[in-house]
Order: structure tokens, then sequence, then C-alpha cells
């Protein structure tokens, strides 16, 4: 990190490093992508339009990425990441919460932080279009199968009560995960949120049910 000396009094200025400038433009890039994915779909986001969207020329953009192959896989690691992260979705302090009350902040949270965005919705753009291109659908596919075993097991932890009256309680977990995947494709057209709200209430009432006795 380079500092330029200057007069007692006066603040330094500080020059971001290559690597700084390399990580925005890269951000920058993939922000554009992903807008892209979801204004137009998989097939009609090209690299020329890309880069008129993050404000870089195609040959920065050809630069930090080198093909639109590498693009798309990074593309897919940051749509993924929100779901691979485990500490995302889930009420803090779990274990002191009723029942009624943890299941309507996991619901919240989840769809706040993984379903709702904008990311995701372009991230469906991407999973239904590659499926021509094995080796990205090879890379989602490698992801949802690390991801999907770690929330199932949480959800099993988190609700206990469902894991107690379920012998399979990972199945019971895929099906509320399915339902909210489901609300968030349904954003690719005209959404109605109070149904939205409702439908939400309907799959916290689902976990309550499935944990009362």
């Amino acid at each position: 990190m380079k500092t330029r000396s200057t007069p007692a009094g006066r603040k330094t200025v500080r020059h971001r490093t290559q690597a700084e400038r390399s990580q925005t433009t890269q951000r920058k890039i993939v922000e554009s992508a992903l807008r892209l994915l979801q204004k137009v779909g998989f097939a009609q986001t090209n690299l020329q339009d890309i880069a008129r969207g993050a404000k870089v020329t195609l040959g920065a953009l050809q630069h930090q990425f080198g093909s639109r192959q590498v693009l798309m896989e990074r593309v897919v690691d940051e749509v993924m990441a929100p779901l691979a992260d485990v500490g995302t979705a889930w009420p803090e302090d779990a274990a002191n919460l009723a029942l009624d009350r943890r299941a309507h902040e996991f619901v919240r949270l989840a769809w706040e932080s993984v379903y709702a965005p904008p990311s995701y919705v372009a991230a469906w753009s991407l999973f239904f279009g590659c499926k021509t291109t094995p080796a990205l659908f090879k890379r989602i596919d490698e992801h949802q199968a690390r991801i999907d075993p770690l929330f199932f097991a949480h959800f099993a932890a988190v609700f206990p009560e469902v894991a107690r009256r379920y012998p399979q309680p990972e199945q019971f977990a895929a099906v509320i995960f399915a339902a909210l995947r489901g609300l968030a494709v349904m954003r690719l057209f005209k959404v109605d949120e109070q149904a939205n709200k409702l439908q939400l209430e309907v799959v916290a009432q689902m976990i309550i049910q499935a944990g009362s006795a």
C-alpha cells in the first residue's frame, strides 16, 4: 500500500494497489453480468454487453476473466455463495426461541438473505441456461451437492422437534427449501407482494405444524 508524503497538517493520499483496482473491476463486471442474466437470460448475456454495463472496455474484461466461460464460472460461485453460508439464514440463539418464533424468524431470514435478492433470480436464469454448457452445469451441481446436506443438517439442528417426529428430517427440510425456491422463481413474473407474504406465512406454518406434538 503506497502513500504520498505531504506537508505537515495535510492528509496523505492513499493509492489503491493493483490488486484492489483489479478486485473493483471484477466486482463491476460480475454485477453487470448478474443484471443482464436477470434481464435477458443466459443465452443473450454476452461479453460486449457485460463490459458496457460495467463501464469497462471489452479488453479490460478479457484481461480480468479471459473468456465468457471463466466469467460465468465466477458468477456461479457468486450466486451460490449465500446458499453455502450456513449462518446466513438462521435465527440467532435459536435454542432459546419458541418453535413459532423460530419458524417465522427462519423463514424471514432465509427469504431476505437468500431467496428474495435479485441475484437469486439471476441465478435461475443461469441455472436454466447453462445446461447446454456441461462445465458450468457440473460446477453448479457440485456446489449444490455440497450445500444441500449442510442446509438439511442445520435445519434438523435448529428444529429438533421436526427431527424427532420425522425419521428422515432432511426430506422435510428439502420440501421447505423447495417451497422457498419456488416462491423465488415466481419473481421472474409479476409478483403480488401481499400474496407472497401470505405464502411465506404458509411455509412457516408448515414448520410449526411439523414440529408440534
